[in-house]
């Protein structure tokens, strides 16, 4: 009914089992793996190792509905080997005599189940950073086609298409290549228990924000509302100038945003209050 059976772990003593299987669907489609344990006799009597067969249970249900692929393998046969080594310490009680001896058996064994539990979060999570690298370079091309037939359509009034455009695309780069160096540094992390299709939205906003504050910067550069920098009279050198403060916005909002709160005074730290005076205390 489930597939092929992969791998098993049958009680010797008690009328419980775990067992992994595996069904193929259809041409194209990955196979689909289930985790499947049927212990509550065997357990009855070590709420300990229930518990931990219980952790065993909600992280295969996790891995099969995130994980893809080699990593599904990987972390689905993790699981099996810690449930079944788990199973194991209830199968013929002559095997583990004395409370010491098990209750290190099954510290050891929530160790392999805390290490398959780190697995999985660390694939769950590079499986989503390529979602979400998939939606950026979706809302990339969107908004580049979005751009050319705008570009050569239509000239803006009372603004340069080059210095537009220019800047849009600046901020688009900064906030691709922000996000791809996070990536590198291992410091992105994404919510993976949400499917596929959060990822892949929140990658296509990255460059769409990106692009926004880089034009916000440049309307605030070129209308001098924002006096931090000033602009070069040369035209090639304006133009340089106002592509390379663009991509820092969107590189990074957080000085996009601290700039643009800037212009308000919200980002300036309020002037100290004067302390109230106070009358000396008199002797009594």
């Amino acid at each position: 009914q489930h597939g092929r059976i992969i791998n098993a772990y049958w009680c010797t003593s008690q009328p419980s089992a775990v067992a992994l299987t595996e069904a193929h669907g259809k041409k194209g489609t990955p196979a689909a793996m289930a985790f499947h344990r049927v212990s509550d006799w065997a357990t009855k009597d070590e709420p300990e190792i229930a518990d931990a067969l219980h952790e065993c249970d909600e992280l295969a249900v996790r891995g099969s509905q995130v994980l893809r692929g080699k990593t599904l393998k990987i972390c689905m046969q993790l699981v099996m080997a810690s449930a079944a080594h788990l199973l194991s310490l209830v199968d013929g009680p002559a095997q583990h005599e004395g409370k010491g001896r098990k209750e290190l058996a099954l510290k050891l064994e929530r160790r392999k189940l805390d290490k398959a539990r780190a697995y999985y979060h660390q694939a769950a999570n590079g499986q989503a950073q390529v979602y979400y690298f998939a939606g950026m370079m979706l809302g990339a091309l969107a908004l580049a086609f979005v751009s050319v037939a705008i570009g050569t359509s239509f000239r803006l009034w009372g603004i340069d298409n080059r210095e537009f455009f220019g800047s849009l695309t600046a901020g688009t780069l900064g906030a691709l290549v922000s996000v791809m160096a996070r990536i590198g540094s291992g410091q992105f992390r994404l919510d993976y228990d949400v499917g596929r299709r959060y990822p892949v939205f929140l990658g296509a906003l990255r460059p769409v924000i990106g692009g926004i504050f880089g034009l916000t910067l440049y309307f605030a550069v070129t209308s001098s509302l924002l006096d931090l920098f000033k602009l070069p009279t040369e035209e090639q050198r304006r133009f340089y100038f106002l592509l390379v403060i663009a991509f820092l916005a969107g590189f990074s909002e957080r000085w996009a945003r601290d700039t643009l709160l800037s212009l308000g005074g919200a980002a300036t730290a309020p002037a100290a209050q004067k302390a109230p005076e106070t009358t000396p205390a008199r002797s009594l």
